[in-house]
């Protein structure tokens, strides 16, 4: 193993504790670090892509920066377009952000793709939730 893949890797463990430690004490300083080093570990190995998911769930439900968070869902989904649980966190960051329409279009995707896990049924029941918005938006629409 290289040099450069054990300190994305070590560099990418900082950032699981400064997410636990934000996890814990609810201290935006630590998901701040947090994302730093994700940030850190995808930069010195760009093929640790999964670092830069968990920095785009970070900045997304966490610390709100949903722009940031979404640039950085869309570029890790150019490489791993069906990957369950990236589709499920910009389903949720969408939701968060009021873009209903393109969080429910992620999370039917998610719910296509992911077998019956944890998450599943909390998924599809806000997928019906979104649908229900929509529909109304609609239909006030007409």
């Amino acid at each position: 193993m290289n040099l450069r893949v054990i300190w994305s890797y070590c560099l990418y463990t900082w950032g699981g504790l400064h997410r636990y430690f934000g996890n814990q004490n609810s201290v935006t300083s630590e998901y701040e670090r947090a994302v730093h080093y994700f940030n850190r570990s995808y930069e010195v190995n760009p093929k640790f892509s999964y670092a830069r998911l968990q920095k785009a769930i970070i900045l997304g439900r966490e610390l709100r920066r949903f722009e940031e968070s979404l640039a950085n869902f869309d570029a890790y989904l150019e490489s791993e377009p069906n990957d369950p649980t990236a589709l499920m966190n910009k389903g949720l960051v969408l939701q968060e952000y009021g873009r209903f329409p393109e969080a429910l279009t992620c999370l039917e995707q998610y719910l296509s793709l992911s077998e019956k896990d944890a998450h599943h049924t909390e998924i599809a029941r806000i997928a019906n939730h979104l649908r229900e918005i929509i529909d109304e938006a609609n239909t006030e629409n007409d």
